[in-house]
């Protein structure tokens, strides 16, 4: 299994640190927010490009601001990343 690096939000400066600002004011269900109190794995995982995280999230909150109920947006993710073989 690959280990990929990544800095919390009590490390990130700058860029990051603005990035992970702007998704803690995002909302998000409830199973994306760890009991430790920092940034969810899979934004963590984004955390050496705050860019990307940028545009990969912003993608999800358009997504989010729809009508889809989440377990369907979830269902949709799901799908695509199968499609695209992701295998995360």
């Amino acid at each position: 299994m690959a280990w990929l690096e990544t800095v919390s939000k009590a490390d990130a400066t700058g860029a990051l640190a603005e990035a992970y600002a702007a998704m803690d004011n995002r909302p998000m269900p409830p199973v994306y927010h760890p009991p430790h109190g920092g940034a969810a794995g899979i934004i963590r995982a984004h955390s050496l490009d705050p860019e990307l995280l940028r545009r990969t999230f912003s993608v999800s909150g358009a997504l989010a601001t729809t009508q889809l109920p989440w377990p369907d947006r979830e269902l949709l993710a799901s799908v695509t990343s199968r499609t695209n073989e992701c295998f995360y």
